[in-house]
């Protein structure tokens, strides 16, 4: 699992190049993420080390290229009982069928 910075900036790189396809540099993701220059390199690195992203260290935020958008190996809960079901929001399905 990643840690916080580097999921986020994961997350962020890949929804920034979707959208505006082309990598956002060093000033977009201070702005976007709210951590410092060196944390945003740091979280870089841990990226390319987990073979999230392409990209040598030596080289701009924005030659770096994206291999997975998403964190591996992430459990997610599907039953009904969990997640959004349980915290009250989502559909109340049994008000539906039975009425």
């Amino acid at each position: 699992m990643l840690d916080d910075t580097p999921r986020k900036l994961l997350r962020i790189i890949f929804q920034f190049r979707y959208h505006f396809r082309r990598m956002p540099n060093i000033k977009e993701l201070r702005r976007l993420s709210g951590r410092r220059p060196a944390e945003i390199i740091k979280g870089f690195k841990a990226l390319a080390a987990e073979q999230y992203i392409l990209w040598e260290s030596s080289a701009p935020i924005e030659t770096a290229v994206i291999i997975e958008g998403w964190e591996r190996n992430v459990p997610y809960d599907t039953s009904p009982q969990g997640g959004a079901q349980s915290a009250g929001r989502g559909p109340n399905i049994d008000y539906w069928m039975n009425h």
